[in-house]
């Protein structure tokens, strides 16, 4: 049986397995030669560590040569690159390797008898932090990127509250589940269109005043590359509009779906299920982006969805047995 030690110099070997299979892996799949010159030496680096952890087993006299790397962990990663993309995959690999370090400093806390081995593992930090620096570089080359993808995510997180809050309310006084899509179709129209207004009017305000200061500021001296600056700008408005009709459109549909093909409270149950998930994992992309707890913030967006959608199916309620409204 092995000790605590052993158990910790075991997890230690999984996980940087693990990493540098990720690590191959993206290396065969991006196209710039930077990522994948760096992805190359940080899978040769995570192969050296998985080397050190296996050898401190092995002088144990424990049999490292059925140890692998951790599949779920892997093939959930190949799940969420494909959802998330290139930017916020480096943010979610910067807080793998920020992991990596906290967890090796725990362990030196408990690891203190021998200074040549605690000298390694020190090393072993210093590389990981390494590693960090690479993808912090990486982030800051791809600001805008994440950007529009935290935009998108933040619209689609107000379809899904808004519209599943309304269902919840209306599914205490109105009896047929189609009706109550209807309803909720409505409001998802009404909503899109609001949002995707004052998107726009927000928007060209912004780029009228950038374009204003352009235009001061090179008056005489007015280039091509200037021009091309003003069309970019001139354009933000609309794309801006566009983006967030779309994200909207997007959560609003998640709740809706369920009341087009069941009864009103299946339907309600497998909304609120539906944009418990939506709602976290969203909120969890967005934090990812932000470099800040993805499950914390994961699971504090989606049980506030919840309280918002249980708030207003209290109000139809009260409304349903108070004032008798109903329609069946």
């Amino acid at each position: 049986m092995m000790d605590k030690n052993s158990n910790y110099q075991l997890r230690f070997l999984r996980d940087e397995l693990t990493d540098m299979v990720i690590y191959t892996y993206l290396y065969r799949k991006y196209r710039d030669n930077d990522l994948k010159e760096n992805f190359k030496k940080l899978a040769t680096i995570e192969s050296e560590h998985a080397n050190f952890w296996g050898n401190a087993l092995k002088s144990s006299s424990i049999n490292v040569n059925k140890v692998n790397y951790r599949k779920i962990k892997y093939n959930l990663f190949k799940v969420i690159r494909f959802f998330v993309g290139k930017s916020l995959i480096i943010n979610l690999l910067e807080h793998g390797e920020n992991e990596s370090i906290i967890k090796y400093k725990s362990y030196l806390d408990y690891y203190t008898n021998d200074d040549e081995y605690r000298k390694r593992v020190n090393e072993l930090i210093t590389e990981e932090m390494q590693h960090e620096e690479i993808f912090a570089n990486k982030i800051s080359n791809s600001d805008k990127n994440v950007k529009q993808g935290r935009d998108f995510l933040y619209g689609m997180s107000d379809g899904l509250v808004e519209v599943l809050a309304t269902l919840a309310g209306l599914t205490a006084i109105i009896t047929p589940h189609l009706y109550i899509a209807l309803s909720g179709a409505v409001v998802g129209i009404s909503g899109t269109f609001s949002m995707t207004l004052g998107s726009y009017l927000a928007q060209k305000s912004e780029s009228e005043y950038k374009i204003a200061l352009l235009n001061r500021k090179h008056i005489f001296s007015k280039t091509p590359s200037i021009d091309n600056l003003i069309n970019k700008y001139s354009g933000e408005a609309s794309t801006s509009a566009l983006n967030t009709a779309f994200s909207y459109v997007t959560g609003a549909i998640i709740p809706i779906l369920p009341f087009l093909f069941f009864e009103k409270y299946t339907a309600v149950i497998l909304a609120v299920i539906l944009v418990f998930f939506a709602q976290g994992i969203s909120n969890a992309i967005v934090a990812l982006s932000l470099n800040t707890k993805m499950l914390k913030s994961g699971l504090r967006a989606a049980f506030l969805a919840l309280g918002a959608a249980g708030v207003t199916f209290i109000v139809g309620e009260i409304f349903h047995i108070i004032f008798h409204i109903s329609l069946l």
